[in-house]
Formats: structure tokens, sequence, C-alpha cells
């Protein structure tokens, strides 16, 4: 591991670089903060420079799409950072499907078991949820002032601890990891793929989403935004990360965002 987070971890606060491109270049770490996104956002409008990264070993009050909980029990990993991309509102899912294909990429490479990722922020884990993410943005007239992309990833968790439907790297390989060097893998690869996106890239990103997402590819789904149901059956994403389904009358339609349920 480069010079690291292993020192930092140990400090209250602490400031490195991982010396990559932009995701990293400088770090904050935390013992325990409210939340790695709220911190984020602060940063962000003091001023911070794209790709700075907040970490902490727990949250007392993590949460999820639409206000939901997200227990952030020791022995998880949870960080966020702040993106400056200027994307249209349309295209951030862009980011956060890069940010799932960097995780579920470091953890396949860890072979940890059966790995997947289901739209639109959500990777599993033998079919369970291991790593949830989360993107809130600013807006400044009609384009993204910034963005704060937050990761809450269950390391070496019990399964006791965890909620049902939900699984850790421990509780299913039996191993127990080193969330200092695992932070590291996983924010070298996320800034990988912001490396792609911001090369007009995204493509290749989606040719690897599409391997990754067999668990409802294909499948019969329901997505649920807001008011707005589709049911029928996942057959694709479209260029900018919205899920293509199509209706059990032949239809097709392009839905941006939204919960998705597998049937």
């Amino acid at each position: 591991m480069d010079e690291g987070l292993t020192h930092i971890f140990n400090k209250r606060s602490g400031v490195k670089s991982l010396g990559t491109k932009v995701v990293g270049r400088k770090v904050y770490a935390y013992d325990v903060v409210t939340t790695t996104n709220d911190l984020a956002h602060f940063l962000a409008r003091e001023g911070e420079q794209e790709g700075a990264v907040v970490v902490a070993r727990g949250q007392t009050q993590g949460r999820g799409r639409h206000g939901k909980e997200w227990l952030s029990p020791e022995g998880g990993l949870y960080f966020s950072f702040i993106l400056r991309p200027g994307l249209e509102p349309e295209r951030v899912s862009r980011v956060t499907l890069s940010v799932g294909w960097a995780v579920a990429g470091g953890l396949q490479e860890l072979g940890v078991g059966a790995v997947s990722v289901k739209w639109p922020n959500d990777v599993l884990l033998e079919g369970k949820k291991v790593c949830g993410i989360l993107t809130e943005m600013s807006l400044t007239a009609d384009k993204v002032g910034y963005l704060v992309v937050g990761v809450g990833l269950n390391v070496n968790t019990a399964q006791k601890d965890l909620p049902e439907g939900a699984a850790s790297l421990a509780a299913v390989s039996g191993r127990t990891f080193d969330i200092d060097d695992l932070a590291h893998i996983l924010l070298k690869r996320i800034d990988t793929g912001y490396g792609l996106l911001l090369e007009h890239k995204f493509c290749h990103i989606l040719d690897d989403l599409r391997a990754m997402s067999q668990i409802f590819l294909g499948g019969r789904v329901r997505v649920t935004n807001g008011e707005r149901v589709v049911s029928g059956y996942a057959m694709d994403f479209d260029e900018d990360g919205g899920l293509v389904v199509r209706r059990d009358n032949g239809t097709q339609v392009n839905v941006p965002s939204g919960s998705l349920e597998i049937l």
C-alpha cells in the first residue's frame, strides 16, 4: 500500500493524498462522524477541490436514498468525495453507476464471492446488499455545481449485526479485511472510472455493467420513481445509465432513476 491510510485512520482527523489523478488527491479521515456526506458538503461549499475524500470508521446518522437510514456499525467502510464534473443533472446517474462499477470490480478482484450490480446504486454479494451509493447534487442554474458521492460498504460486520437482506465481506467469505487497504483499492478504482467519464468513455463502463447486472437484466422488474411505477422486463442501459424497460404491451421506456424491485 502507498504511504497511507493506515496512518490517517489512527488519528481523530488528518489529511493525506493517495497520489491519484482526481479522487483521493486529498483524504480527510475521522473515527466517527454524523455522515461523511454532510462533511463533504460542508467542504464543497467552502471551496474544497474536486476529488477530496472524507473517510470514517463509523457514522451516527448514516442515510441512504430518499432519506432512509443506513446503519453504520464499526467494521464498515464509509466515505464520501466531492466531484465538480460540469454535468447536466440528467446525466448524474453516469457517476453513480461508474462508482458501482468500480466497487464491484474491486470486490471481484478480491474474490469474496459472487458480486453483482443492482441498478441504480447498490452492489450485491451473493444476492445480498453489501454496498450502497448515495449521490447528492448542488445545482447552479441548469448545471451541477458539485456532487457529493457517498459509499457505505459492509466489510467486517458480523451477520447478526446486519439488517435482513444485507451481507458483509467477512460474513460471506469467512475472512476479515484490512479496511485501510480496501479503501485505497476502491478509491483508486473510482478515480479510474471518473477518468473514463471525463474522457467520454462511459460506454466502456456500460459494457462491464451489463455483465455485472445479470442478476436482473432480462428479468421482470418494477421501478418506482415517486408516483410513477414502470413494470416489465429490464432490457439494457441507455447511454446515460438509465434503465431500458420493455413493458408487457411491447413498448420500451427509458427510466432515468428510481428504486428497482426484482420480481
